[in-house]
């Protein structure tokens, strides 16, 4: 029982991300292209806004909530194939780590704007 509360909670939190990613994008499409213009995309510009709170808040938050949106659908097409506990434990383990891994990458590359 316990395993199926587990599943449905990550089930749960794959539409909480979902939910978010969606006006998260929808937000930063439009301040990039209406807002400031792509033709202001240069690196000086980018670190000006990067190092507004609010801006690096939103893209922090825009970051986390893909990724594990991502790593959420990723870990549960892999669960389809993982025929015991053990492999499904590995699995688990195996998604996480990565995550975390692409989590730390996006937060140094925006790091790099500051």
């Amino acid at each position: 029982m316990t395993s199926f509360l587990i599943e449905l909670r990550l089930w749960r939190w794959q539409r909480y991300t979902a939910f978010l990613a969606l006006p998260l994008v929808m937000l930063h499409i439009v301040l990039q292209y209406f807002v400031f213009g792509i033709d202001t995309a240069t690196f000086d510009a980018v670190s000006a806004r990067a190092r507004m709170a609010v801006f690096l808040g939103l893209d922090v938050l825009l970051l986390a909530t893909v990724t594990a949106h991502a790593f959420l659908g990723l870990r549960s097409i892999f669960m389809d194939y993982a025929k015991n506990p053990v492999s499904a434990g590995r699995t688990t383990i195996f998604i996480a780590v990565i995550f975390a891994g692409v989590i730390l990458y996006g937060l140094v590359a925006l790091a790099a704007f500051l």
